[in-house]
């Protein structure tokens, strides 16, 4: 088999990735060892947020993602439950009501539709506690189902004839001038111009038979899943405290770090997070960090302590060193892209990601944000 271009990895960034390189007319192939979406968007809540991020490139793709995902819905239609309900970011005490302030006018001047909302907030969130001091809003902020996002691209694409290689391992890259061949356990060799690399955390174990690597590791999350009760959550709503823990970048071994965000699904049971720690690729439950998850969401909306948990899991986020993500050739060739590093912003970043890989591709160069994403960004 013979393609343009191979994107191993078929979670929320190889999926779009996959979706606009078929968009460009390029021939695309698809495999990955453990089926559709097995990975880190099968353990995930889906947030599509500009609410928790400083004004920074980070703000700036997540604006554009958050237009490419209305656009794919409109487009294609909304069959995973992307749903733009918005944020609401809680404060609790004056220190944190001034910082959520100023960060909401921070978004303003950036031209993020925000506001600061100090009283009556009752009229967002029904059911936010009597610590609650000031919130934020954020009307464009969305949800999406990530695992549904996937199936219905990988419908999509399929319908317009690209293949897919599920349950196989691949055990070589074979990159030269002219492209890259990829080898399976089964046998069969696939020849491509480019590969694209949307494996997420486990993208180096690809990388290192080439003698490459980037600065990606596993960061745990965990999630609660709440019965259906009587208890409205209609935005998504997080403690202030959540962004500080999206964007902290110290890679610290020995802490569980916490903070509520809480978010009501189509089906009506209620998503709690969440967690951040450094497990290795350790993916099994933790009940103590469980326990302070819903000891911190309970403290933002305390009706929530009247709804048992149905269920719970964990994922690894792909974190890197600087809390950039890392999109680009890695290669000599500029054969090999890697399209990773996004922490828990990957379901929000996927479209503008995509974007990029495809210009990396199709176009051979290293797109607008090429700079700050790059790989090379890293080499010393």
């Amino acid at each position: 088999m013979t393609a343009d271009c191979i994107v191993i990895g078929s979670g929320i960034i190889g999926s779009f990735s996959a979706l606009a390189l078929h968009e460009r007319g390029l021939q695309v192939a698809v495999a990955d060892r453990g089926g559709l979406a097995p990975g880190t968007s099968r353990s995930s809540d889906g947030n599509l947020l500009c609410s928790d991020k400083s004004v920074g490139p980070m703000l700036e793709l997540s604006r554009r993602s958050l237009d490419l995902w209305e656009r794919f819905a409109t487009h294609y239609g909304n069959r995973c439950e992307y749903d733009p309900k918005g944020s609401t970011v809680v404060a609790r005490g004056q220190e944190q009501a001034a910082a959520l302030a100023e960060h909401v006018t921070t978004h303003r001047e950036a031209g993020i539709d925000c506001e600061f909302v100090d009283s009556d907030w009752h009229r967002l969130e029904p059911h936010l506690g009597p610590d609650t001091t000031a919130v934020g809003h954020w009307p464009a902020d969305a949800q999406v189902q990530p695992m549904l996002a996937c199936y219905q691209i990988a419908r999509t694409l399929k319908d317009g004839g690209v293949p897919y290689r599920f349950y196989e391992e691949i055990t070589a890259l074979e990159p030269d001038g002219d492209g890259v061949t990829v080898a399976f356990s089964g046998g069969e060799r696939w020849r491509a111009g480019h590969v694209v690399l949307a494996t997420g955390v486990w993208s180096n174990e690809l990388l290192a038979p080439l003698n490459l690597e980037i600065p990606v590791r596993p960061r745990k999350g965990h999630i609660c899943v709440l019965e259906r009760g009587d208890v409205t959550v209609n935005s998504k709503i997080a403690d202030f405290g959540y962004n500080a823990t999206t964007e902290d970048t110290s890679g610290d071994e020995s802490t569980v770090q916490t903070a509520a965000i809480i978010e009501a699904t189509r089906s009506g049971t209620i998503l709690c997070g969440s967690s951040r720690e450094f497990a290795g690729f350790d993916r099994g439950v933790n009940t103590d960090t469980l326990r302070r998850i819903m000891a911190d969401c309970i403290g933002i909306v305390p009706d929530l302590a009247r709804l048992r948990v149905m269920r719970a899991y964990a994922g690894l986020r792909p974190f890197s060193l600087d809390g950039l993500p890392i999109v680009g050739p890695v290669d000599v060739g500029g054969r090999v892209i890697v399209a990773t590093g996004h922490e828990g912003a990957g379901h929000g970043l996927a479209p503008v990601t995509a974007e990029l890989v495809a210009a990396c591709v199709a176009d051979g160069d290293s797109h607008p944000y090429g700079g700050v994403l790059h790989p090379g960004r890293f080499r010393t």
